[in-house]
């Protein structure tokens, strides 16, 4: 069961990343719905996206440091901050894709900072926590406070807030729990901060769409965090719906995606996601041989 587990929990972050790469930051849902149709395959961003070299199937810019961490666990077989941060920093000079806020400003501190891992961005978005799939999945049979340490580790070498510290250990205590077997909905009411569990559960709305236009469609944790919350609560046994659904609602949905498919692919395993999904996937052999490792 532990396996299936983390495989779902690894497979859902990078699949929910890569099925709205396609509709990346576009804000406006109508437009959205009437260009691209219902989001159920993985899409080319285009030319005018900002993702123009991306192709269906790719991961967006947080799923390549989330990559980067992967093929950093793969390639050392250990979890060091340090370590880490020399193929994080490896990344840049050769980066053909987006770079985001909390990358650019850490790349300046680390200039005048010779520790390493002290020259996170005070950034309060997502992508900082949403990154770790690859980090509970190596240490999934360690115990749940060294998942913790290691996660929020990962996530202030970027994001030095206290958002995404808490993020960072709610997806961590969440995500490690499911892996071994926790029903999601028990998970979230014992893990999931008190002030996003209260405002996922404050919009009545009946689809996604409009929901998290309302809890906040952008890229900081007080949007993103309630959003990927409703979605869970209200799909958390459809991962496909869930899925598409956050893509559908636009805005940050490729960061939101990665921490919903740790969520719901841990929750509901290998087998709840499509296989047309897992198939196209473009780092589908990376992550494949990650697992096989491990």
């Amino acid at each position: 069961m532990i396996n299936d587990k983390k495989s779902g929990l690894l497979y859902g972050t990078f699949c929910s990343d890569a099925l709205s790469l396609g509709v990346h930051w576009i804000y406006d849902t109508q437009e959205l719905e009437e260009k691209h149709g219902r989001i159920t395959h993985y899409k080319t961003p285009g030319p005018e996206s900002y993702h123009p070299r991306k192709l269906a199937g790719d991961q967006g810019h947080v799923g390549d440091q989330s990559l980067c961490l992967l093929n950093y666990l793969k390639k050392e077989k250990r979890w060091d901050a340090v370590g880490f941060m020399d193929d994080w920093l490896g990344m840049w000079p050769d980066y053909h894709d987006y770079v985001d806020g909390a990358t650019k400003s850490t790349l300046t501190n680390l200039q005048n900072q010779s520790d390493k891992t002290l020259g996170g961005s005070d950034s309060v978005e997502i992508a900082g926590p949403a990154r770790i799939a690859p980090l509970l999945t190596f240490l999934a049979d360690f115990s749940e406070e060294e998942v913790v340490r290691a996660a929020v580790e990962q996530t202030i070498l970027t994001h030095r807030s206290k958002e995404a510290e808490e993020s960072a250990t709610f997806l961590a205590q969440a995500g490690h729990r499911l892996i071994h077997g926790a029903n999601l909905l028990d998970t979230l009411r014992e893990t999931a901060p008190e002030w996003a569990l209260a405002q996922a559960n404050s919009v009545p709305e009946e689809r996604a769409v409009y929901a998290i236009n309302k809890l906040g469609p952008a890229c900081s944790i007080s949007s993103a965090l309630p959003s990927v919350l409703f979605l869970a609560l209200k799909h958390g046994d459809n991962i496909e719906t869930a899925f598409i659904e956050n893509a559908m609602a636009g805005g940050d949905n490729c960061a939101r995606g990665l921490v919903l498919g740790m969520l719901l692919g841990a929750a509901n395993g290998m087998a709840s996601i499509p296989s047309h999904w897992i198939e196209n996937l473009n780092a589908g052999a990376e992550l494949h041989e990650f697992l096989d490792q491990i």
